[in-house]
């Protein structure tokens, strides 16, 4: 009989939860994630907007992104492509060391991990754009200046 009610009373407390960076409490809890690479160890995302106005300020440092994944390699899953209104970036896993299911495209995510301003060359560029759902790898002529960023740890919220 105790052991029902301290299940009851743990089940009770586990409904009210505070809202990361907010402080609000909230009734339910969030949806369970689909965890992939390293915990997260930020709470409050920086707008990706932000991030890509001044990519330098945030380069070398965790920073954790949140938006809606667009793209996902479809050869194994090593990359994804997240989207925050009408910004958007090319994310990275860290040292190859895990990948997305293949079809996490739509998918809202919360992803950590460091900023990179880098210069594909024209043969990376296309590898990129040829791994990609509707990619155009003849469209891309030189070396290409892109925002970067390598995943640390991404959490897909179940749908």
């Amino acid at each position: 009989m105790q052991q029902r009610a301290l299940t009851l009373l743990l089940a009770a407390l586990s409904a009210l939860m505070v809202v990361p960076g907010t402080g609000a409490v909230m009734a339910e809890p969030p949806k369970a994630t689909d965890a992939f690479g390293a915990a997260l160890t930020l709470e409050q995302p920086t707008p990706l907007a932000t991030v890509l106005a001044n990519p330098e300020r945030y380069a070398n440092q965790a920073v954790l992104i949140h938006g809606r994944l667009t793209d996902v390699c479809q050869n194994k899953g090593c990359w994804t492509v997240i989207q925050d209104g009408a910004a958007h970036v090319r994310v990275r896993f860290k040292d190859y060391g895990f990948f997305l299911p293949k079809d996490s495209t739509g998918r809202e995510a919360f992803v950590e991990g460091r900023v990179a301003v880098e210069t594909l060359t024209e043969e990376q560029a296309k590898h990129y754009e040829s791994e990609s759902r509707n990619g155009n790898p003849d469209a891309i002529k030189g070396p290409q200046r892109r925002v970067g960023f390598t995943a640390s740890g991404v959490r897909l919220v179940q749908r």
